[in-house]
């Protein structure tokens, strides 16, 4: 998820924002013909990606359930808007989140509906993959599900590297050889860019904690087993600002260009490698034309921790407590898992894969061999969760995450220090994890 700012360029309101409230379904507005109309409403995205929502998804769910239709609505602030119309007791029908940390506001204030007994009778608790139902679990009932999964991994220009010779790099140390060769050429090392939405940011903390302190130990954190301020999470966010500081994060102007820009670069070969996540499958397919480019796992940035994807849910879609059709609701989510023949084409041409075992003989024969191998990477990882590590957007509660991944520029211009950053940190997690909005980590 660039959690928000995934799906590029134009905003997309297809329904007003204050039409939402007269648009939830509890109100028994009634459908383009007679019937229940739904909402859904979710983030921006360009019309591209509507017209692929609307082809594969809702506009097959439409015509095969007559007498109910479904209407999506998208806004850029859309998370801001949703906990407006929530808490008054009105908004859509439907609604995406950015992660499941993200539902647990709503859940204490009742905002959200129960699906748990839904999804046990449906059936999609034996297909969604267990990691990513489990983690939009709180207190062991589901509110949500998971609608996609996503990796972060570092991406390079293949061309670029067989010119020069290089390689992707494994260890830190392979990491400070090829990013010094890279700035010996005038090139930009990793392209990144954050002045357009500061919760980017999250990206690159996930991998320095990730490939740092290791799975295990952030395990441990998000379980309240270890505080955010021991040495190992130290050492990851010193090693973080180290590389920011080296300019190997966007020549140190990562907070003063937009993630676009920061595309740019690297689509123009002024910078070898881009740091995001598989969500770009569909941006760089459609914008890369001159040069092959590749994906790996970002390299262990300390001895003894293997490289790891930071991995998780991309979004979790649920269902407002306010409405008068769960049913019909739930039937919509319940389509978007059942759908694969579509779902497939869709991934084919650049959506996000949902937490299922996916058919490959589905998907298009025209699809890019790179997105192949790169959703076989992602498909490997899920299945040995050892390989994988945590994304802030799906295991971090969202007071912690917040301050985090709005803070972490004030330590690469010197205004915070590591320690100073941590510590407050930990105090937010721990207020959160005593009023139990962290999800249990397995």
């Amino acid at each position: 998820m660039e959690k928000l700012l995934k799906n590029q360029a134009f905003i997309l309101c297809i329904i007003l924002v204050a039409g939402i409230i007269s648009g939830c379904g509890g109100t028994g507005e009634k459908g383009a013909e007679s019937g229940v109309k739904l909402v859904w409403f979710t983030e921006q995205m360009d019309d591209v990606q509507y017209e692929r929502w609307m082809k594969y998804v809702v506009s097959p769910f439409n015509e095969q359930h007559p007498g109910v239709t479904v209407e999506i609505s998208a806004s850029a602030d859309y998370e801001q808007v949703l906990r407006i119309q929530l808490s008054s007791g009105a908004g859509p029908d439907i609604c995406n989140l950015g992660g499941p940390s993200l539902t647990s506001e709503y859940v204490k204030g009742d905002k959200l509906l129960d699906i748990t007994d839904y999804v046990n009778n449906s059936g999609l608790d034996k297909r969604i993959f267990r990691w990513a139902l489990d983690s939009c679990r709180i207190n062991g009932k589901l509110y949500s599900l998971p609608n996609s999964y996503e990796a972060l991994l570092l991406w390079y220009n293949e061309d670029l590297f067989a010119r020069n010779n290089w390689k992707p790099p494994v260890t830190y140390d392979d990491f400070t050889a090829l990013s010094n060769a890279i700035q010996a050429k005038g090139i930009i090392p990793i392209a990144f860019g954050t002045s357009n939405f500061k919760a980017i940011n999250e990206q690159f903390v996930s991998v320095a904690f990730a490939d740092y302190a290791g799975r295990e130990n952030v395990k441990k954190a998000l379980n309240n087993e270890l505080k955010w301020t021991e040495p190992v999470f130290l050492g990851s966010i010193t090693v973080l600002n180290d590389m920011w500081q080296k300019g190997w994060i966007n020549d140190k102007k990562s907070h003063a260009i937009s993630s676009d820009e920061a595309y740019s670069l690297f689509y123009m070969e002024q910078a070898a490698m881009a740091m995001t996540g598989t969500w770009a499958l569909d941006t760089f397919g459609n914008q890369i034309t001159d040069f092959k480019y590749n994906a790996v796992p970002f390299p262990s940035l300390r001895d003894g921790v293997e490289p790891t994807i930071p991995f998780g849910a991309g979004g979790v879609v649920s269902i407002n407590a306010a409405t008068k059709n769960p049913d019909e609701c739930f039937s919509f989510i319940k389509f978007i898992f059942d759908n694969t023949a579509n779902q497939a084409k869709a991934v084919g041409e650049g959506a996000q894969p949902l937490p299922v075992d996916a058919d490959e003989s589905l998907y298009p024969s025209a699809m890019r061999e790179v997105d192949k191998r790169i959703l076989n990477m992602l498909e490997v990882t899920q299945g040995n969760l050892q390989q994988a590590g945590h994304v802030m957007w799906t295991y971090w509660p969202a007071e912690t995450r917040q301050y985090m991944m709005d803070n972490i520029e004030n330590v690469y211009l010197g205004r915070l220090t590591p320690a100073d950053y941590l510590a407050r940190s930990q105090e937010i997690f721990a207020k959160e994890y005593a009023e139990g909005k962290v999800i249990p980590v397995n």
